[in-house]
C-alpha cells in the first residue's frame, strides 16, 4: 500500500514546477535561475550577493548500490566554464537565513521543527545529523494554508517540506520554501512517533490510500 500515488511522487520531484507552484500559493522563494548558458549563470551570480547550486534530483545508486548526493553550495562568476552547456543548472540567491525548518505534513496533521547545524553550515544535510539541534516550530497559518494546498494541487498526501528562515519564524516573511520532498525521511526526527501514527490513520483509513 502506499499513501502517495508513484506517478504523482514522479510527477512531484520536478524543483522548478514545485518552485512556480509555491509562488503561485504565495509563499516567498529565493530568486531563482534554470539555465546552461555560462553567460547567463555569471550575469545571476553578479547580480546578487551570494548565489548557491542545487541538483535537480539524487545521483543514481553507484557499484555499492548507495545513492550518491550532491550537495547545495555557494557558486561564484569564475566556477563557470563551457561544461555548463552540457545539462540544466538550478541557481538560487542565498538568502540570509539564520535556521532552517522541515515541515512534514501527513493529511491535515503538520509537523514542524526548527534544525540547526554546527557552525552554521550551509546545507545541513551534508554533516553528521547525530549533531544537529532541533526544536518544535509552530507555522504561520498563511503558510500551513499554502502547504495543504501544495499537496492538493500536486494530488499528494504527504510532503516533506524545507524551509530556510530568516527570523524567529513567527511572521510569514521569515519562510522561505526551498523544497518539497513527496517521499521525504522523517524517522530520524524528534517528532518521528506522532508522525508515525499520522500515517496509521491514514492508512487505516479505508478509501485513503491505493494498494
Amino acid at each position: 500500500m502506499y499513501v502517495n500515488h508513484p506517478a504523482a511522487v514522479a510527477r512531484a520531484e520536478f524543483k522548478p514546477g514545485q518552485l512556480q507552484r509555491f509562488t503561485e500559493l504565495g509563499l516567498r522563494i529565493p530568486a531563482p535561475l534554470v539555465t546552461n548558458d555560462v553567460v547567463t549563470a555569471r550575469d545571476f551570480t553578479e547580480r546578487h550577493p551570494s548565489v548557491v547550486c542545487k541538483t535537480f534530483r539524487g545521483l543514481p545508486p553507484g557499484e555499492d548500490g548507495r545513492a550518491g548526493a550532491i550537495w547545495t553550495q555557494r557558486v561564484h562568476a569564475d566556477d563557470f566554464d563551457d561544461s555548463l552547456s552540457v545539462t540544466a543548472h538550478l541557481f538560487q540567491a542565498e538568502v540570509p537565513k539564520v535556521g532552517d525548518a522541515r515541515v512534514t505534513v501527513v493529511g491535515r496533521r503538520v509537523f514542524a521543527q526548527r534544525i540547526t547545524a554546527p557552525c552554521g553550515a550551509l546545507d545541513w544535510r551534508r554533516g553528521d545529523w547525530d549533531d544537529l539541534v532541533h526544536s518544535p516550530l509552530t507555522v504561520p497559518p498563511v503558510v500551513e494554508t499554502a502547504l495543504h494546498g501544495y499537496l492538493a494541487a500536486s494530488g499528494l498526501v504527504f510532503g516533506c517540506f524545507d524551509f530556510a528562515l530568516t527570523g524567529d519564524g513567527l511572521s510569514p516573511d521569515d519562510w522561505w520554501a526551498i523544497e518539497c520532498n513527496p517521499n521525504g525521511q522523517w524517522g530520524w526526527l524528534p517528532d518521528a512517533p506522532a508522525i508515525t501514527e499520522a500515517f496509521a490513520d491514514i492508512l487505516s483509513t479505508e478509501g485513503t490510500v491505493s494498494s
